[in-house]
């Protein structure tokens, strides 16, 4: 579609990513501030990187919803590139890396911090997508369709062994989800997921089983009570922060279990701290604003014409949304626990910059569909 007619855009989905971005400036410096001041740092030392964060990411944001994406599905030279620079970027992580939290996920730049993991979850869709349309005419025969899938596995598979070697299973599990979400939309026939499905289910199992903290995750979470000071401490002091919280909240600022109690607040469990300070109305709002997030891009993808742009929206979205949904269930005691961010609200502003990329694509992709 040539430039001059292309809409505005979607400027609802703006306005809800911008106020979970809003939420989780609040509420990090809240979690944050006396574990700061603890480390004899400013108590806005890690609301202040994060802002940071913010800046760089609605600049991404900014110039990528300006971007064209149709031309990658059948020009994907950008897209390689960035995928080898990705993928050495993994492997220094690995071998020259700091071990923080008993994982190499980060690369030094002066203050700052690099994370090519979140980089690759929206370049994951990218890649995907563009397989799937560039080799339509495949799926609709069962001679063809395998040689393609499992091309597109091995691209997949070099960046995924080396998220997995962190190791980072969560953001391993978010981008094969996604990955294989945006195959089966794609068009895949269906014969192939009764296949993939069981493979990847018991890889997924080996991966728990051979590794003794992946397990002990897995054991702490159908039984938290049974090592309260161990490895139940997360979930235990997670579920004592909702409780608290009730139906109003205590008050922003007035949250007990930030004071050392639970661990990682301002990260993986803010919306913990969120549901003791804002109580289920606050915890429920977020949730409204991440499903409002789902509603916006769906209605996208609905309305573009082209494939590609379609099953790009798709993937944006669920990367966003499962994302969230992955974080809550952590926080909430339905799921073990992933070690996943808050996407727009947990500290961290690698997940942060991810995250408005993802948004800015999306709002690319809203351009095309005249939705706004």
């Amino acid at each position: 579609m040539a430039p001059d007619v292309r809409r505005p855009v979607d400027r609802w989905l703006v306005l809800f990513a911008l106020a979970l971005v809003a939420v989780g400036m609040v509420w990090i410096y809240s979690a944050s501030a006396i574990k700061a001041s603890q480390n004899h740092a400013a108590a806005t030392a890690f609301l202040t990187r994060q802002l940071l964060g913010g800046v760089i990411g609605i600049a991404c944001m900014l110039a990528l919803s300006q971007v064209d994406l149709t031309p990658l599905q059948d020009h994907p030279r950008p897209l390689q590139i960035t995928y080898g620079i990705l993928v050495l970027l993994l492997a220094a992580v690995l071998f020259f890396g700091p071990k923080i939290n008993g994982a190499h996920r980060w690369i030094r730049l002066g203050a700052m911090s690099l994370q090519p993991s979140e980089l690759f979850k929206p370049l994951s869709v990218l890649i995907a997508a563009g397989w799937m349309v560039r080799h339509r005419e495949a799926w609709t025969s069962h001679r063809d369709a395998l040689p393609k899938l499992l091309g597109l596995a091995g691209i997949m598979s070099v960046p995924l062994a080396l998220i997995l070697r962190e190791p980072d299973f969560g953001t391993s599990f978010l981008i094969v989800f996604v990955t294989l979400m945006v195959v089966f939309l794609g068009g895949a026939p269906k014969w192939i997921f009764a296949v993939a499905i069981p493979v990847l289910g018991a890889l997924g199992t080996a991966f728990v089983v051979l590794s003794p903290y992946r397990l002990a995750r897995v054991t702490s979470f159908l039984n938290p009570a049974a090592d309260p000071l161990g490895k139940g401490h997360q979930a235990l002091q997670s579920l004592v922060a909702v409780g608290n919280g009730g139906f109003m909240g205590v008050g922003l600022g007035g949250g007990k279990q930030k004071l050392f109690f639970l661990p990682e607040a301002h990260t993986d469990f803010i919306y913990a701290v969120i549901a003791e300070e804002a109580g289920l109305i606050g915890t429920v709002a977020i949730l409204a604003l991440f499903i409002a997030i789902l509603w916006r891009g769906y209605r996208i993808a609905r309305r573009v014409n082209d494939t590609f742009l379609k099953l790009c929206a798709m993937g944006f979205v669920l990367l966003l949304v499962v994302q969230a949904l992955m974080n809550m269930s952590v926080v909430l005691s339905l799921a073990p626990n992933k070690g996943i961010p808050l996407p727009f609200i947990s500290f961290g502003p690698n997940s942060l910059i991810a995250s408005l990329i993802c948004l800015g694509l999306l709002l690319a992709i809203s351009k095309e569909a005249g939705s706004a």
